[in-house]
């Protein structure tokens, strides 16, 4: 069988945060990530994108609908798209300040399930720390789900290393 894939050779990565942009990458985060419980971290539970830390909201494609549709001047999109056009790739980057300090946090990256292993997380890898770079930023922090075994090896390889555990304790009402 002959692999119809086009060559990551061939993947465009551009920043763009224009609505419809938006949208189709929403719907990608929606069923890319949200296959999968082990994406679900801390952030997902304080942005109501997972009501318990165990699973997905019910309404996860309008949730990133509507957080991708108003990501301001604080956030940026990138999105990887293959030689036909369609997204193979996506990633939020925050551009944050403290009192002390400028830092960015990479709040959500996914690749295609069929295209992983491919270079195309490398390649939204390099545009994020070139643009992190350009930025003068000195610090580029992400968070992954404790479970999410794959993305903390892919993470440590390109540099990334452990500094904190974040735990929880939930209360109902």
């Amino acid at each position: 069988m002959t692999d119809k894939r086009p060559p990551t050779s061939s993947i465009i990565y551009s920043w763009d945060k224009s609505v419809a942009v938006a949208i189709s990458a929403a719907d990608f985060a929606a069923r890319v990530i949200g296959s999968d419980t082990r994406y679900i971290s801390h952030g997902e539970v304080q942005t109501g994108l997972s009501p318990d830390g165990k699973r997905w909201a019910d309404d996860l494609a309008a949730l990133y609908r509507n957080d991708f549709t108003e990501l301001g001047d604080e956030r940026d999109l990138l999105v990887a798209r293959d030689g036909v056009g369609d997204i193979v790739g996506i990633a939020v980057l925050a551009w944050e300040e403290s009192k002390r300090r400028r830092f960015a946090v990479l709040e959500d990256v996914a690749v295609d399930i069929d295209r992983r292993s491919l270079g195309i997380g490398e390649g939204l890898l390099t545009e994020i720390e070139a643009r992190v770079t350009a930025r003068g930023v000195e610090w580029l922090f992400l968070e992954s789900g404790v479970q999410n075994n794959r993305a903390h090896r892919f993470f440590e390889r390109h540099g990334f290393s452990t500094v904190s555990h974040v735990f929880a304790k939930f209360y109902s009402s």
